[in-house]
């Protein structure tokens, strides 16, 4: 058993798929399958359960995956330090994002990294789970960062800090009785169907608890993948949409955009870690480059 073994089989257990894991690896799949049985043959135990349609882990499989992540976690450690020892910064940084969230300009922030650290290897993975994603990932040790919208502010298991913000604007079609409006308040939309995105994504949860506080009862009738397609469907009169105004810089024909009211708190963004994994040399040094480019010199 050596650490290919054990990267195999995590990349295998975090994707509960040797396809995935095998494209995740830029390796044949036949590869990922062979190097897992290997491991089962030496350890005498059956690592995955594959009597079901989707692989699972077996109770062995659970504990081997724990112990590995640490074992995996302490041989990076180890590969940073002796880099760090070197004239030029390496190591791999990975970061999470969600999709269709463009309120930071994350390909201008990484290319400004690449020109200071060109040895660093970059790894970004979007998720389809919105926030709470994020943060399973970032718990689990999958990811190194994220960009996430941590309602409430973020979890006891994580740090960070806020890196942008952006209000809320209601999205109606030209014809609706409040597109001559500037600012609508929640009690206003009583009745009214609306496009969001599903539960568990922090903008959904924003604006729940925000009606739920206002005493005003909401019925989703479309749940949309990104928030940045919500709004284009409000001119076929599907309903309206309340988002992050980022979400709709751009003119959608056939809709009016109007200011909500302060009732809805702004869409933070927050650059997030987890508390009990030390951030490497190189994302410490994204981290440093994130704060310089978008938070405010005190």
């Amino acid at each position: 058993m050596d650490v290919r073994h054990l990267s195999v089989f995590v990349a295998v257990a975090q994707e509960m798929s040797f396809t995935r894991a095998a494209d995740r690896l830029l390796l044949a799949q036949s590869a990922v399958s062979t190097t897992v049985r290997e491991l089962e043959r030496e350890l005498g135990v059956a690592l995955f359960d594959r009597s079901h349609r989707q692989i699972r882990l077996t109770g062995a499989g659970e504990e081997l995956l724990a112990r590995s992540r640490d074992v995996l976690e302490r041989m990076r450690e180890i590969g940073e330090a002796v880099a760090a020892a070197g004239t030029e910064l390496r190591g791999t940084v990975t970061v999470g994002l969600m999709t269709g969230v463009d309120l930071v300009d994350v390909p201008s922030l990484l290319g400004a990294f690449h020109a200071r650290h060109p040895a660093v290897v970059l790894q970004l993975r979007a998720t389809g789970l919105g926030s709470s994603g994020l943060v399973a990932q970032l718990e689990r040790g999958e990811i190194d960062l994220a960009l996430l919208a941590a309602v409430d502010g973020l979890p006891a298991t994580l740090q960070g800090e806020i890196v942008a913000s952006s209000p809320y604007a209601l999205v109606v079609p030209e014809a609706h009785p409040l597109a001559g409006r500037d600012v609508v308040g929640l009690d206003e939309l009583e009745g009214e169907r609306f496009i969001d995105l599903p539960p568990g994504y922090g903008s959904r949860r924003i604006v729940d608890d925000a009606f739920a506080h206002a005493g005003v009862s909401r019925r989703v009738l479309i749940e949309v993948a990104e928030i940045s397609t919500a709004a284009q469907y409000v001119p076929q009169g599907l309903g309206l949409a309340l988002v992050p105004r980022f979400a709709v810089a751009g003119a959608i024909t056939g809709t009016r955009v109007v200011s909500a009211a302060d009732a809805v708190p702004p869409f933070d963004l927050s650059l997030a870690w987890a508390r009990r994994r030390p951030l490497s040399s190189a994302a410490e040094a994204l981290v440093q480059l994130v704060r310089t480019a978008l938070l405010p010199a005190v």
